[in-house]
């Protein structure tokens, strides 16, 4: 009779054990431990809870002990939490072992929902920081470590309900509470065991997701950086960095982006999680946008969904796009009015200069974003800049920026200007142009040189969007300093040269100082200034709108040399030659100078990113120009390159005058026979007229 009680005992133990199991329960080899026949009630027990992650089919029954083993392929699970109450003390417990035993306790007893009847919460075990039974306790819920064991010891005789009541995220479902007895017995009816063991698992899922990083919307980036994090808690919201992945943790995250501008993530548990841009690598010009989250939730299912939520995330992706300003100057073509890099005027010419910007779509997140115009032997004129904007792509419909967007100022002991932006008031200009136009006077400082005279812009702005707060997770933080990126960009203006050689008779002949002459040039219709048809007519000028621009007069070395004056740009030109040395004669007709300059502009740097000392990076677009000049199609004289320092681009023009008659000096019997000729001339015709009177 003893013998069949105690083996009831045991199958009522192990049934209590396995009781209302959400999944099974599994033992782990080890010594068994021997117990008295008979329940000692005031010996201690514990409860060692082993929580494994298993996604397989099967497993054996739980008896209690340590000699259980788990199937293969199950993993210890971390982060579980397991809370236990008290709801049988040794009074009851020798009631159900007794000859006659009670009904086995149900679990449903004691559980509502997955929770504990109120009428039970009080009945909750105080552990100290060993998950030992104390009285002066006050943990209740011990967290499975990295081995998956939690144990509470120092526990009296009696049933205990164990509660999952922190499951962690990967785990779809939790286990269902279960009762253990303590002590039970072995399987075989043969010991007691205080010391039980139960194997609950939890069956899990993972998600994925993939980011595609672009720049503009078009190119994908390579080499650029992000951290993943996970939320942890929802009040306060924390994260913690996620470096690998939890299905595997020997697998590690590759968080910068490959060619193709990805980064996969596998093996994501459930819950929220967010990307957060760190560097942009050589990605230069690009903005990086440290205070964007990009969001998404895993849920139970094993899906991606969008950051509420709600709804899936096609193909699990997540593109994030990068932005980046663009800047381009240009100067207007005297003769096309087209818009390029390069041009040739007079100097004194109103240049015009147009600037276009391409304002990028996180304008309004940017701390600067100025543009400075310096040019050389030139002056700006501030007092005809226009600040107007288009949509991309379009050639007309510009309408003006909002005053209070921008403020221009002049450059301090420069001819340039600064057109300082306030990205905050942008929002209306985000993703547009701004188009600057302004002109700027060729000064007489101009050179006549190959180098000619550069005006350039620069475009500085902020290449870091920060966070305005710590939220004490992102690695990124809050800085008053700015962090910069240049955009330089330039054009070209030539002016070049006259030289007059005025020569006595022949061109080799000796030189003529003091001659003058005025130097007309060809203009648009409608010039102020310009001479009526009628003057030009005169003048014996060709057909065409023509203007006076300067007078000049040979020196001593009977030359006109225009390089320390003023300078031209290529057109069609008249000399007028309006006074001349003593004993020469003026020249009867205008001499026509064709002024053609050929030239081909290179540039030193083109779309090169450079850095400075202090790692600042620039991005030219066109710097450091150069160019050969020779002579045009149709240009009289000879254009003259000289290599000094510089080359200089120069029109030499031959210009010969010959004597005229020489009269006799007074007193002279050339003189007397001329006299005598005018009077004789005179009386003959008074006879003349006097005949045909007489006659009529």
């Amino acid at each position: 009779m003893k013998k069949i009680k105690k083996m009831l005992a045991g199958l009522l133990g192990a049934a209590m054990v396995l009781t209302s199991f959400g999944t099974p329960a599994w033992a782990a080899p080890n010594s068994p431990v021997t117990t008295d026949a008979t329940i000692d009630t005031t010996q201690k027990g514990s409860i060692t809870i082993h929580k494994y992650e298993y996604n397989g089919d099967g497993g054996q029954t739980g008896t209690g002990e340590t000699s259980d083993t788990v199937p293969t392929g199950a993993k210890p699970l971390a982060g579980a939490g397991f809370t236990i109450y008290k709801v049988a003390d040794a009074t009851d417990i020798e009631k159900y072992y007794s000859k006659n035993p009670t009904a086995l306790p149900d679990v449903n007893t004691y559980i509502t929902d997955g929770k504990i009847n109120s009428s039970y919460s009080g009945k909750v075990i105080k552990l100290d920081e060993n998950g030992a039974a104390s009285d002066h306790g006050t943990k209740k819920e011990l967290i499975t470590g990295a081995d998956g064991i939690v144990s509470f010891t120092n526990l009296d005789v009696g049933f205990y309900v164990v509660i999952e009541t922190t499951t962690p995220a990967k785990v779809t479902t939790p286990a269902d509470p279960f009762i253990v007895s303590v002590p039970m017995t072995k399987a075989d009816g043969s010991d007691w065991l205080y010391d039980v063991h139960v194997y609950p698992k939890n069956k899990t899922t993972y998600g994925n997701v993939k980011l595609v990083k672009t720049g503009n919307g078009t190119e994908k980036l390579k080499g650029v950086t992000f951290v993943l994090q996970k939320q942890t808690n929802t009040n306060p919201i924390s994260w913690t960095n996620v470096t690998a992945s939890e299905q595997n943790p020997d697998e590690t995250y590759t968080l910068e982006t490959d060619n193709k501008g990805e980064i996969s993530i596998s093996g994501l548990s459930q819950g929220t999680y967010r990307f957060i841009e760190t560097n942009r690598g050589s990605n230069d010009g690009y903005i990086m946008d440290g205070a964007t989250t990009y969001s998404f939730v895993v849920k139970e299912d094993g899906k991606t969904y969008n950051a509420e939520g709600t709804a899936l995330l096609a193909n699990s992706t997540i593109t994030v796009d990068n932005k980046k300003p663009d800047m381009i100057k240009n100067v207007q073509d005297r003769t096309t009015n087209y818009w390029q890099q390069d041009s040739d005027y007079n100097v004194g010419d109103k240049i015009p200069y147009k600037i276009t910007i391409d304002v990028p779509e996180n304008i309004a997140k940017l701390k600067e974003f100025t543009l400075t115009d310096t040019p050389k032997n030139l002056k700006d004129d501030i007092t005809n800049i226009k600040v107007q904007y288009k949509d991309k792509g379009e050639s007309s419909s510009l309408q003006d920026v909002t005053n209070s967007v921008y403020a221009v100022e002049q450059t301090t002991g420069e001819n340039g200007f600064k057109v300082t932006f306030t990205p905050a008031n942008m929002t209306a200009y985000a993703g547009k142009q701004i188009v600057i136009t302004y002109s700027a006077e060729l000064l007489s400082t101009a050179v006549k040189t190959t180098s000619g005279n550069p005006n350039t812009a620069t475009l500085e702005y902020s290449n870091k969007i920060l966070p305005g707060t710590d939220d004490g997770s992102n690695p990124n933080k809050p800085s008053d300093t700015v962090e910069k990126d240049k955009i330089e960009d330039s054009t070209v203006v030539y002016t070049f040269k006259l030289k007059i050689s005025k020569k006595a008779n022949r061109a080799d002949g000796a030189a003529l100082s003091g001659v003058v002459f005025d130097l007309y040039k060809k203009v648009p219709n409608n010039t102020e200034g310009a001479l009526t048809t009628e003057e030009a007519s005169k003048f014996g000028f060709a057909e065409g709108t023509w203007k006076k621009v300067e007078t000049l007069t040979t020196g001593t070395d009977g030359t006109i040399d225009t390089s320390d004056s003023t300078g031209y740009a290529n057109g069609d030109y008249y000399l007028v030659e309006t006074k001349t040395v003593e004993g020469y004669n003026l020249l009867k007709s205008p001499v026509a100078v064709k002024l053609n300059i050929a030239y081909t502009t290179t540039w030193t740097k083109t779309d090169e990113w450079t850095v400075d000392s202090d790692g600042n990076k620039t991005l030219v677009k066109h710097s450091e120009s150069k160019s050969t000049f020779s002579a045009g199609t149709g240009a009289t004289g000879q254009v003259t390159a000289v290599e000094n320092t510089t080359t200089e681009g120069t029109m030499t023009e031959t210009i010969i005058n010959r004597k005229g008659f020489t009269l006799p000096k007074t007193g002279d019997i050339g003189t007397a026979m001329f006299l005598i000729i005018g009077i004789g001339g005179m009386l003959a015709a008074v006879y003349i007229m006097l005949r045909g009177r007489k006659r009529a």
